[in-house]
């Protein structure tokens, strides 16, 4: 609880600086470049999300082995699974930048980006953003050392960074009032992620006791320096973790494909505010899971996510009612008055990261190994039902379809049945068996 609270605290810091340094960007590219590049900018910025699997799950293992070791620094299985995790994020890096490469040389980066391809020099722009997102794919283990080490509040403070770095190169960019550099807006954010990461790193190499150097050392002699089994977890844990991106990242690339590029800026805009709630949320809930696995490997796990779930759902739609009252100059101020977000968008994103926030500490008190491959298919059923239900009603409701898809299908395929499971295996998740 009490890294719950600190992780909310430095989320709120974090995201009121966020959604400053966000309104101020938005307000930037809209003001002096216009609605096509920051259709552009908010597609590109959306991409990492939609690649939210880089480690194929596998950082689910060194989550869990670090929430329950004794001993960090010297325990010899959570060295080598820290080293296949990191091999395994080379790969995927790799794997990443031959399908960035072949998307550029094929025009496929302007079928990708629909509507806000028409900006000259958009797919160059996707190929620059995908090479430096490549390179923070590779030290991305550092943040499931901090979440596992229960230091979430120090991967949210570090995360940071990126807003108001972001803010201030794409100041810069604008400032050079050249124009085939506005197509290149994107890089800011980037790049500003690429420097959180190298400094997260750090920071995790530090508190871990030397792991990730010392496993960044070994990773060239598989031979010598085996790795650990770690996809036994990594592979359940890497449908929920592309269950995420199918629904919440891949309904934008659905508006740019049947929608317009106003549709696009106006979710864009919307989710400047909701999906930083969101954030905030994930921020809260994350912390819960090796609260949650920490206390059940001994035995002292005695009260269950029901009420906590009920927390978060009631603070989001509080949360809501008044982001409704004050919608019309909120967005006006983000968009500089050049989009309009009206009340049915706002209720629409609401319900949305409502449900979603009940959902959270339901999912992370089944983290266990049995749980989480329960997880599988109704993350997946959720994820292929927000992607249908997108397309089937964008035609009628445009930009009202993502989130009211999102929200359905939450509701049926994961809450429902997450409670129900939890309910079943009451006396296994409270540890009472073995």
């Amino acid at each position: 609880m009490r890294s719950a609270l600190l992780s909310t605290g430095a989320r709120v810091v974090t995201m009121a600086v966020s959604l400053v340094c966000g309104v101020l960007t938005a307000r930037l590219i809209l003001g002096q470049a216009g609605v096509d590049y920051y259709a552009l900018f908010s597609l590109l910025v959306a991409v990492p999300g939609l690649i939210a699997f880089s480690d194929l799950g596998a950082g689910a293992v060194v989550v869990n082995s670090i929430a329950s070791s004794r001993d960090v620094r010297n325990d010899a299985l959570l060295a080598r699974q820290a080293v296949t995790v990191m091999r395994v994020q080379l790969m995927f890096a790799a794997s990443l930048t031959a399908v960035n490469l072949l998307l550029l040389l094929t025009g496929g980066w302007n079928l990708v980006l629909g509507s806000a391809a028409v900006v000259p020099g958009a797919d160059l722009a996707a190929f620059a953003c995908l090479c430096l997102f490549a390179l923070t794919i590779c030290l991305g283990i550092w943040q499931r050392v901090l979440l596992g080490l229960g230091r979430n509040p120090l991967v949210i403070l570090l995360q940071g960074i990126v807003s108001p770095l972001s803010l201030l190169l794409v100041w810069i960019m604008l400032g050079t009032d050249d124009e085939r550099i506005k197509s290149l807006l994107a890089l800011a954010s980037f790049t500003a992620t690429l420097v959180a990461a190298i400094l997260g790193f750090v920071v995790a190499s530090r508190y871990s006791g030397a792991l990730l150097p010392r496993a960044a050392r070994r990773l060239a002699r598989p031979r010598r320096h085996p790795g650990a089994q770690v996809m036994d977890v990594g592979w359940p844990m890497l449908a929920q973790l592309l269950s995420t991106p199918l629904a919440m990242v891949l309904p934008r690339f659905i508006l740019a494909q049947f929608a317009t590029a106003l549709a696009v800026a106006q979710y864009g805009v919307a989710g400047q505010v909701f999906f930083a709630l969101q954030a905030l949320v994930a921020a809260a809930g994350v912390t819960l899971w090796p609260a949650f696995t920490r206390a059940r490997s001994r035995g002292e796990l005695r009260a269950g996510p029901g009420l906590i779930s009920v927390a978060f759902a009631a603070g989001l739609a509080a949360t809501t009612a008044v982001i409704l009252a004050i919608g019309p100059w909120l967005f006006g101020l983000i968009s500089n008055d050049e989009l309009t977000i009206g009340p049915e968008l706002i209720l629409a994103f609401g319900a949305m990261v409502t449900v979603q926030a009940a959902l959270y500490p339901l999912g992370m008190f089944i983290m266990d190994k049995r749980g989480i491959r329960f997880q599988v298919a109704p993350a997946l059923l959720m994820a292929a039902s927000t992607v249908s239900l997108t397309i089937l009603f964008v035609p009628s409701l445009g930009v009202l379809a993502p989130p009211l898809a999102n929200a359905v299908s939450v509701v049926v395929f994961q809450l429902v049945p997450y409670a129900w499971y939890i309910r079943r295996h009451r006396r296994r998740l409270y540890g009472d068996e073995a």
